[in-house]
């Protein structure tokens, strides 16, 4: 629709009141001149104004930047009073709405008002009334206003903290890499007598936790955007488990560690991530498990839903997780029943996953045991 410009909108004097900071308004309406002449307007008060010719660019506009105040045209291409409906649907109140209509009667003002609107102005509009308006629905919407904001600062400090963390932990996973292969190929290399050897074997298993600590960290974020994809090739089982049980039981003499599973069997995973998973596991189990108490490790071959397969069990004793921490026990951060967060069980279900696999948890009478559920055996 294309009226001349003194019959949409009229007065061209400033108004003093400014609106409150942060305030975003978005104006719609398919005249271009209508169009600037409020736009303009409304950021001399001090809005942060985004402005579109229709209804799709509108919603598009409001999916990416929520707006806290819309100004939108009753008649255009797409009928004004949709574009109202959409909007109260996907935000609710809070975006406020005022609809500009060249009809003044009280069917339309009741079909802006039906649709969701929340005020309604007729056409010519004085500029100083709509700005009037405008700033005192946006003291109206402060309340709302202010949310929006402290949810947009927290999101950008977290996203900063996010990236922060993840160049520090790739740093440090490289330098943890290198540390780690030097100490071996130390110990390989190097006649030492027993406290020697004995402090270097402590320093390589800190080195290979704390390097599966840091990995899992990095790989969590690789996880989430599909960006890791298993190198799958035959795995022995045992061996693995004994790998990971000899960097768990030296130095625990209260717990006994105990391996259920057949020399020969061999699974199709990537070898790493399931033996950090592993680690994960078996850590949890000796953190948890009652004093003189036992962790079993089994494995075996499973016949899964899409085929065979195969499944590593790591039991301990002593009391099961409490109930209410069981629902989001795979979750980012879930809770322990220490009290404290952490993500290592979290890593463990996206490290299984990508593997078509599963991972679960089984209270027991005498304790608790989860269950790594993998397909491919050979």
């Amino acid at each position: 629709m294309s009226i001349p410009l003194p019959s949409m909108i009229t007065g061209t004097g400033e108004f003093a009141a400014l609106a409150p900071s942060g305030v975003r308004m978005l104006v719609v309406d398919d005249d271009p001149r209508v169009r600037r002449a409020i736009a303009n307007a409304m950021m001399r008060s001090g809005f942060h104004v985004f402005s579109a010719e229709d209804g799709l660019p509108a919603l598009m506009i409001a999916e990416q930047t929520p707006p806290d105040l819309v100004i939108i045209d009753y008649n255009m291409p797409t009928p004004g009073l949709d574009v109202v409906r959409k909007l109260k649907a996907v935000h609710g109140p809070a975006i406020w709405i005022a609809v500009l209509s060249g009809q003044d009667d009280e069917t339309t003002r009741s079909e802006c008002f039906d649709a969701g609107a929340d005020d309604v102005m007729t056409k010519p509009a004085q500029i100083g009334e709509l700005k009037r308006r405008m700033v005192a629905a946006a003291r109206t919407q402060q309340a709302f206003v202010e949310a929006r904001l402290n949810v947009e600062r927290n999101d950008r400090l977290l996203a900063y903290g996010a990236e922060a963390a993840a160049m520090l932990a790739h740093d440090l996973n490289n330098g943890l890499a290198v540390a780690l292969g030097n100490m071996m190929y130390i110990q390989d290399v190097v006649t030492l007598g027993d406290e020697e050897s004995k402090a270097l074997g402590a320093t390589v298993r800190a080195l290979k936790r704390m390097s599966g600590l840091v990995a899992n960290f990095v790989d969590i974020a690789r996880f989430e955007d599909a960006a890791v994809k298993p190198k799958v090739e035959p795995t022995n089982v045992r061996a693995l488990i004994h790998e990971v049980v000899d960097v768990h039981a030296v130095g625990t003499s209260t717990v006994r560690f105990e391996i259920d599973c057949d020399p020969a069997l061999v699974g199709s995973f990537d070898g790493a991530l399931i033996e950090r998973v592993m680690h994960n596991l078996v850590g949890n189990a000796l953190r948890y498990c009652n004093k003189h108490g036992v962790i079993r490790i089994s494995g075996k071959s499973s016949d899964l839903l899409d085929g065979p397969g195969v499944e590593i069990c790591v039991f301990n004793s002593g009391p099961p997780i409490p109930e209410g921490l069981r629902d989001r026990l795979f979750a980012k951060y879930a809770k322990g029943s220490n009290g404290k967060r952490g993500f290592g069980l979290y890593f463990c279900r996206l490290a299984c996953e990508a593997h078509g696999g599963a991972i679960s948890y089984e209270a027991r009478d005498d304790g608790s045991a989860f269950g790594v559920r993998l397909p491919g055996r050979r």
